[in-house]
Order: C-alpha cells, then structure tokens, then sequence
C-alpha cells in the first residue's frame, strides 16, 4: 500500500509539472505526516515500551532470583549492588555482573518447586 501511495504521489506531482504548474510543496508535506506516525506507532512505541519493561525487572532484581544472562548462562542471584550482582552458577561457582547484563528472570512453576522439596 506504502508503495501505490508513494507512486500516486509521484504519478500526480509529474502531472502537474508537465502541464506547466509549479508543484504544491505541501502535498508532500501532508503525505510525510501519516507516515511518520505510522513509523512511530509501528517501531518506536514498542521499543520504548519493551526498554521501561526491562528496567523495570532489573530494577527488582533480588537474592534467590533464578535468572538468564545476556549470554544465556543460567544462575542464581546471591547477592544484588546498585550496579553488579553476583549470580550463582554451580557449587562454589560465583560470577559478578552488571545489572543490564540480566536477560530475564526465569519463573519456575509451583509444580516443579514443590517437586524440589
């Protein structure tokens, strides 16, 4: 559709100047307007509201969290700072991160802990 619209666009200002008519400036202009609210309700949005979704969890971020980093090692958080946390790996095996460093937080379902127990 984007492209019909930009090649009627087109279709109608060579039409005007081939009749002698200088082109309208703002038939452009007006074209330009909804695609650049388009473009921000398709792209932009989103990444803003996925970007406040990851700041949100990093913010709540605590001891005994089951998380994922960046690189997809899965832990155990011991201990949270104002920028690092440190994530339990294995027995004895503890890593220090940056807190954007977290992916997500990994939710077991109830079914599974109460096996653990």
């Amino acid at each position: 559709m984007e492209l019909s619209l930009l090649s009627f666009c087109h279709l109608a200002q060579a039409g005007a100047a081939g009749n002698g008519q200088a082109g309208n400036p703002f038939g452009s202009l007006l074209i330009m307007i909804p695609l650049f609210g388009l473009m921000y309700f398709l792209f932009i949005r989103p990444q803003k509201k996925k970007q406040q979704q990851v700041q949100e969890m990093l913010k709540t971020l605590k001891a005994g969290d089951k998380v994922m980093t960046t690189s997809g090692a899965l832990g155990v958080i011991s201990k949270v700072s104002d920028r690092t946390v440190r994530i339990l790996f294995a027995d004895k095996v503890e890593i220090e991160f940056v807190r954007s460093a977290v992916a997500e937080i990994i939710n077991e379902p109830a079914a599974e802990k109460a096996e653990e127990k």
